[in-house]
């Protein structure tokens, strides 16, 4: 009887060290698994973080170029009120030259134009 009290304690010390083992290796699937969640849960946040940087420096770009935008469109504005001033002012040159030569051309019947610097 001896003997198999001792094999009573030996499989009872068996079932232990396995159970032990099969709790030991859930626990480390377990643990590898929640391991693997926070892996790609910290790569999520980390592309969220990035993303969100990358969002920022586009948004400051766009605001820069904006503002960039903004000084050539008044540059550009500027320089047609310009031009237009400039063609006015040549229309208004045109009509002066145009009432002088209307003002000569009565006086050149009179007097007729002289031409300097030809020999004759």
């Amino acid at each position: 009887m001896h003997f198999l009290e001792m094999l009573d304690k030996v499989d009872s010390t068996i079932v232990a060290t396995f159970s032990a083992l099969f709790v030991g290796v859930i626990m480390k699937l377990f643990t590898k698994l929640t391991d693997r969640r926070k892996d790609r849960l910290d790569e999520h946040v980390t592309l969220r973080k990035e993303l969100r940087e990358e969002l920022d420096t586009v948004k400051d770009e766009m605001h820069q170029l904006r503002t960039e935008l903004d000084t050539w469109r008044e540059k550009y504005y500027h320089q047609v009120e310009t031009t237009n001033m400039l063609l006015a002012e040549v229309a208004a040159l045109k009509l002066e030259l145009a009432d002088y030569r209307n003002q000569t051309a009565e006086h050149e019947s009179v007097f007729p134009r002289l031409e300097f610097g030809k020999d004759d």
